[in-house]
């Protein structure tokens, strides 16, 4: 479930993103649907049928540096980019995701990030997978660069600028056997290589993170929620 804000009129709308379609397990080929709901009436409408298979994230994005939000999506049909345009949805496929055969293919999770004034998407893939994916824009195509593919269930990811120099560090973990928690730095100015801290070594099955300044100094801090580890952790950034 997520709130929206698709005309950047200060009016959201909820967005809620099953899983699945109208069978589980799913097999090859069939469409997840994503509704919305308008407060006040609270009518439910189907925007998009473009997933396929499992639907992982629903992420709001301001794609185009307007107040306008639109949608990234990654299921087994990798990514997609929902935008409201004359009162109609239109996806756009990003990105197939991870090119293997189904079911082991697609994207399991989704962030936009910034290097400077250059656009990147993180991703985890596949569904619940072993990778964190970075994607460069390559003219009309983004470029699939694998920047960790050691990973057991992958499931949290968050993206923000933690040492305050304009490029958008990547923090990723995973939930399986020997769980870690790391941040991905950009060596090179193109976003094509990326040097892993280890952040938390079996402290923490993470499920999800987020990034912001939770302490009011400042600097953004990491807050994860840990899955049969049963925690919930704060990081401080010290800023050093």
């Amino acid at each position: 479930m997520r709130w929206i804000d698709p005309e950047g009129n200060g009016k959201k709308v909820l967005l809620v993103g099953p899983m699945v379609g109208q069978r589980y397990p799913p097999v090859e080929g069939d469409s997840v649907p994503i509704y919305s709901y308008r407060p006040g009436t609270w009518q439910r409408e189907t925007i998009s049928t473009e997933p396929r298979g499992v639907l992982h994230a629903i992420y709001p994005v301001n794609w185009d540096d307007t107040p306008r939000q639109q949608l990234l999506t990654a299921s087994f049909a990798g990514l997609h980019r929902l935008e409201l345009v004359h009162g109609q949805w239109a996806a756009t496929r990003l990105t197939p995701g991870d090119p293997r055969p189904w079911p082991l293919c697609g994207s399991s999770e989704v962030r936009l990030g910034h290097l400077g004034l250059q656009r990147f998407l993180a991703a985890i893939e596949p569904w619940h997978g072993n990778q964190v994916v970075v994607y460069l824009p390559e003219g009309e195509h983004w470029k699939r660069v694998v920047i960790e593919d050691r990973m057991d269930n992958g499931h949290a990811l968050a993206v923000g600028d933690l040492d305050g120099d304009g490029r958008d560090e990547i923090v990723s973990g995973f939930r399986g056997k020997g769980y870690q928690l790391s941040i991905y730095q950009a060596v090179d100015a193109t976003g094509e290589h990326w040097r892993k801290t280890v952040l938390d070594d079996g402290g923490i099955a993470a499920a999800d993170c987020v990034i912001e300044d939770f302490n009011g100094d400042g600097k953004p801090d990491i807050a994860c929620i840990g899955a049969s580890t049963g925690n919930v952790k704060l990081y401080i950034n010290l800023g050093k």
